[in-house]
C-alpha cells in the first residue's frame, strides 16, 4: 500500500497524490480532509481479479475431471491404489481451498492519503503508549531504552502523551535502565525538537552501523542549522555515556540482584511514576550543553509497571501484561487511544502518531477499533533469506483487507480505541440514542470488569467519550498521578484481580492462545468494529527480526500454534455472527487453518522416497496419470498461477524477489514449523498439554564500530533444533530422487517421470534458503545450487562414459 501524507514543515512521502489543502478548505470541512480513501481500480487490479476467477474456473473443471477419473481407477484398483488416489485428491483440494482463501480477501484493496496538517493541535486527543518487555537477556535494556526515547521525542503534545513500560520479568536491571532513559530524555527530546531530527531513536541516529538518514541543508527541519553539528556532537557524547552506564548495569552489581522483588515468576506488583505529567503550556529551557532558550523542554510522563506474579497462578503471557497496562493506564491517564509497541519497535517517523489519529477521527472513524501499521525491520540481511520483511502479507493481504472490514491485528505497531477494548459495540451497531446509557450500564457490572471503583469510573468515562460524534475524543480526560492513584493502579496489577471476571474473554486482550493479537482483533471485528491500515513514508515504526534460522523457525512455530489454538476455540471464524464481513471471515479462517497444509505437503514431498525404497518408479503412476488432459490442466494451472502472482506484485508494489523469498520460506515453514504446530495443538486438544512459549530473542544494538560481518553474524550461526529434521529429510529425499532419475535415465519413461523430476527440482529450489542455513558460514562461498549443478554434471559425465563403454 502506498499511503502519503503531508507534514508540518516537510514532505516525508516519496510521492504526493494530493496538494496540501488550503486554510479555507481546512476550516470548511476538517473531517473530510483528514483521510482520503480511494479504491484501486487500475487495469492491473482488474486483470488480477479476472485471472483469479479464470483460475477458479479451471479448478472446477480440473476437479470434475480428476474425481471422475479417480472413481474409475479406484473401482478396479488395489487398496494401495485407492489410498494413493484418495490422498492425492484430498491434497489437491486442500491446496486449492487454501489458495482461494488467500486470494479472495485481496480483491478490494484501497489507497489512503492522510493529511496530518488538517488536524489542528488543539484537537489532538490524549494517547497512552504501551511498551512491553520480559527478559533483559533476550530483550536487551538498551533496545528498550531507545524505543522509549523515540516515543518521548515523537511529534505529539507532551502533555497529551504518556508512556507506560511493562516489565513482565520484574527485573531491577530493566527498571534502572528505564530510569536512566527518563533522565537522558530531558536532553534528547529538546534536541530533537530544536533540530527536527529523524529518526528519533538515538541508536539509529548516531551509530553508523545502523541505517540512518543523512540530513542536508535543504532537508533540515529545525530552527538553527549552524548549531546542528555542535549540538549533535554534545548529545552523542551524552548518549555514549548512557550506553556505558546501561552496559555497566547489565554486567555489574545490578545483574545478580535483578530479581530483588522475587523471581521472574514470583514477585510483587509495582507501579512507579518515573516522570510526572508536564503542564499544558510550553516551557523554555536552560542547559549547559545546548541552547534551549526557544525550545519547549517538556517531557511526557513515563510510568514503570511490573505486575504481580505468584507460583500456581496463570499469568497469560503478553496478553496478561497488556491487560494489566490497560487497567493501570485507566486510573492514571485514561487516554481514549492506545498505541501498542514491542520493546524493540521504535518510532521511526515522528509524525506516525498523528497519522494514526487522523484515521481514528476521520468521517466514519468512530467505527474504527484499531489502526495497524506495517512492520518494518532493521538488521535484516540484504537478501532477506528468511522473508523477515514479510512484504506479501503486509503489502498485499493487509492492503486487500483494508478494503473490507480492515487489516488483522499483528501484535505491535497498532493504535487502539480504548472503548473497543472494553467490549463496547461500535456506533454503527448500537441502538439509536442509547450510546451513553448503554456504556454506563456495562461499566457498572463489577463481575465483568472487577471490583475497583476508580477503575469502573474510568471505564464509564472512556465509554462516554465514544459517542456518535467522534470529535469528543479530543476532550482531555482528567489525569491523576498522585499517591492514591498509584496505589489503586498497584492493586489493579495484582494476580488475583481478574478472578471471576471476563478479562481475557470479552474484555481486553484475549487469553487462551499464544497469538493473542489475532484473537483480539478478531473479537473486535466480530462485534462489528472496523480497522484501518496505515503505511507511511518513511516507515512509522521499525524493529528487529530474528535472522538466525533456528530463531526464525521457533517464531513461526509460535505463530502457527497460536493460529490453530484460535481455530479450536470459541473464536473460530466459522462461529462468528453476521457482523463479520463474509470475505473477512474467509481471511480469518485462512489465518487459523494454514498450518494444516503441512500434512499434505509433507506427504507430497516424501513421495519420491517410494521409488528409492522400492527401486521402482511405477509408484508415481497412481497419482500422476500421463494423459494429455492432465498435462493440459497442469500447464493451465501453473500459467494462471504465474500470471496472478505477477499481477499481484504489480498492484501491491512489492518486487518479484520479495514474492519469491516469501514462497521459499513458506515451503521451509510448512515442512517444519507448521507440522510441529499441528502436533503441539493436537496434544493440547487431546491431552490438555499446554504449548510452551519461547520468547524471540531480540538483536542487541550494534556497537558504533561494528561492521557488516558482526551485524549479520547470527545469519551464519547453526543451532540445531528438532524443527529442522523433517525439512532436512525432505531436502535429502528429493535431491537423491533427482540424482537417481538422472543416473537411471527416467526422463525417457514418459511424462509421469518427467513431472516427477520437475517436482523434485521445485522442492529443492524452494528449500534453497534452508540449505544455506544448514551450511552456516560455508554458504558465503559455496552455494547449494552450485553444488547441485556440479553434482549433476558429474553424474551426467559418468552416464555418458557408461554409454561409451557399452
Amino acid at each position: 500500500m502506498s499511503m502519503t501524507y503531508i507534514t508540518k514543515k516537510h514532505d516525508y512521502a516519496a510521492t504526493l497524490d494530493e496538494k496540501e489543502p488550503s486554510e479555507d478548505q481546512k476550516s470548511a470541512s476538517v473531517k473530510s480532509l483528514l483521510v482520503r480513501t480511494t479504491k484501486l481500480t487500475t487495469v492491473t487490479i482488474k486483470l488480477y481479479r479476472l485471472m483469479v476467477f479464470v483460475r477458479l474456473t479451471i479448478f472446477v473443471l480440473f476437479f470434475k475431471w480428476r474425481v471422475s477419473t479417480a472413481l474409475t481407477v479406484i473401482s478396479d484398483g488395489t487398496t494401495t491404489v485407492r489410498a494413493m488416489w484418495t490422498m492425492s485428491i484430498a491434497g489437491e483440494l486442500w491446496f486449492a481451498l487454501m489458495w482461494v482463501l488467500d486470494q479472495l480477501p485481496k480483491m478490494q484493496p484501497v489507497r489512503r492519503t492522510v493529511y496530518v496538517t488538517a488536524l489542528e493541535e488543539p484537537r489532538l486527543p490524549t494517547m497512552d503508549v504501551f511498551v512491553t518487555t520480559t527478559d533483559p537477556e533476550k530483550e536487551p535494556p538498551l533496545v528498550t531504552v531507545n524505543t522509549i526515547l523515540s516515543i518521548l521525542a515523537a511529534d505529539y503534545p507532551p502533555d497529551k502523551l504518556t508512556c507506560y513500560v511493562s516489565d513482565d520479568g520484574g527485573a531491577l536491571l530493566t527498571r534502572e535502565a528505564v530510569a536512566h532513559a527518563a533522565c537522558f530524555a530531558r536532553l534528547w527530546v529538546p534536541f530533537c525538537r530544536k533540530h527536527g531530527v529523524e529518526p528519533r531513536n538515538p541508536e539509529a541516529y548516531f551509530c553508523p552501523g545502523v541505517k540512518a538518514r543523512v540530513v542536508s541543508r535543504a532537508d533540515y527541519m529545525g530552527r538553527s542549522w549552524p548549531e546542528l553539528a555542535r549540538d549533535r556532537r554534545r548529545v552523542r557524547r551524552e548518549y555514549e555515556e548512557l550506553r556505558l552506564r546501561i552496559d555497566a548495569l547489565h554486567a555489574g552489581d545490578v545483574r545478580p540482584q535483578q530479581w530483588s522483588r522475587g523471581t521472574a515468576e514470583n514477585h510483587a506488583g509495582v507501579v512507579e511514576v518515573l516522570v510526572g505529567p508536564p503542564g499544558s503550556t510550553p516551557e523554555l529551557g536552560v542547559s549547559d550543553l545546548l541552547d534551549l532558550s526557544s525550545v519547549d523542554v517538556r517531557v511526557s510522563a513515563v510510568v514503570y509497571m511490573c505486575r504481580e506474579k505468584r507460583h500456581g497462578r496463570v499469568h497469560h503471557r503478553k496478553a496478561g501484561a497488556m491487560n494489566a497496562l490497560l487497567r493501570t493506564s485507566a486510573v492514571l491517564s485514561n487516554a481514549p487511544f492506545i498505541l501498542n509497541l514491542d520493546c524493540d519497535h521504535y518510532v521511526n517517523n515522528s509524525q506516525a502518531l498523528r497519522a494514526g489519529v487522523c484515521l481514528m477521527l476521520d468521517r466514519g472513524g468512530s467505527n474504527v477499533a484499531f489502526v495497524q501499521f506495517p512492520q518494518r525491520f532493521d538488521g535484516v540481511d540484504p537478501a532477506d533469506r528468511y522473508a523477515n520483511h514479510n512484504r506479501v502479507f503486509f503489502d498485499c493481504t493487509e492492503l486487500g483487507l483494508d478494503g473490507l472490514q480492515g487489516p488483522i491485528y499483528v501484535g505491535t505497531g497498532c493504535m487502539f480505541r480504548r472503548a473497543a477494548l472494553y467490549n463496547a459495540d461500535p456506533p454503527l451497531w448500537r441502538p439509536h440514542g442509547g450510546d451513553r446509557d448503554a456504556g454506563k450500564d456495562v461499566a457498572t457490572e463489577a463481575d465483568k470488569f472487577g471490583i475497583s471503583t476508580p477503575f469502573l469510573g474510568s471505564v464509564r468515562a472512556a465509554l462516554g467519550l465514544n459517542r456518535s460524534e467522534q470529535w469528543n475524543t479530543t476532550t482531555k480526560p482528567p489525569r491523576s498521578f498522585d499517591g492514591a492513584a498509584v496505589g489503586e493502579a498497584t492493586a489493579l496489577v495484582s494476580c488475583g484481580y481478574e478472578d471471576r471476571t471476563v478479562w481475557g474473554r470479552d474484555i481486553g486482550w484475549i487469553y487462551g492462545t499464544v497469538t493473542e493479537d489475532v484473537a483480539t482483533g478478531f473479537c473486535m471485528h466480530r462485534r462489528g468494529w472496523r480497522s484501518a491500515y496505515c503505511a507511511t513514508a518513511p516507515d512509522a515504526f521499525r524493529g528487529t527480526a530474528p535472522i538466525n534460522l533456528t530463531d526464525r523457525l521457533h517464531q513461526v512455530l509460535r505463530w502457527a500454534a497460536g493460529s490453530l489454538e484460535i481455530f479450536f476455540s470459541r473464536n473460530n471464524a466459522l462461529l462468528a455472527g453476521a457482523r463479520l464481513h463474509p470475505l473477512q471471515r474467509l481471511a480469518y479462517l485462512n489465518t487459523t487453518v494454514y498450518p494444516f497444509t503441512s500434512i499434505f505437503l509433507l506427504l507430497y514431498c516424501l513421495l519420491p522416497a517410494i521409488p528409492l525404497v522400492t527401486r521402482s518408479a511405477s509408484a508415481f503412476s497412481v497419482t500422476m496419470p500421463p494423459s494429455g488432459t492432465y498435462m493440459g490442466f497442469v500447464a493451465a494451472l501453473m500459467l494462471t498461477l504465474a500470471m496472478v502472482a505477477v499481477l499481484e506484485v504489480r498492484w501491491s508494489g512489492i518486487t518479484l524477489g520479495e514474492w519469491w523469498r516469501n514462497e521459499q520460506f513458506w515451503m521451509v515453514s510448512a515442512t517444519s514449523a507448521y507440522a510441529a504446530a499441528v502436533v503441539q495443538v493436537a496434544l493440547k486438544v487431546s491431552a490438555g498439554k499446554e504449548i510452551a512459549f519461547k520468547l524471540t530473542s531480540k538483536q542487541r544494538a550494534s556497537s558504533p564500530g561494528g561492521g557488516v560481518k558482526e551485524r549479520f553474524a547470527e545469519l551464519y550461526a547453526v543451532r540445531w533444533t528438532v524443527l529442522m529434521v523433517p525439512t532436512a529429510v525432505v531436502l535429502a529425499v528429493n535431491v537423491m530422487s533427482m540424482a537417481a532419475a538422472v543416473q537411471e535415465g527416467r526422463w525417457r519413461k514418459g511424462p509421469a517421470a518427467v513431472l516427477a523430476m520437475a517436482f523434485d527440482a521445485w522442492v529443492v529450489v524452494h528449500l534453497h534458503p534452508f540449505a544455506l542455513g544448514l551450511m552456516g558460514r560455508w554458504s558465503k562461498t559455496l552455494s547449494p545450487l552450485l553444488l547441485l549443478v556440479v553434482g549433476f554434471t558429474v553424474l551426467s559425465l559418468c552416464f555418458v562414459l557408461h554409454l561409451h563403454m557399452l
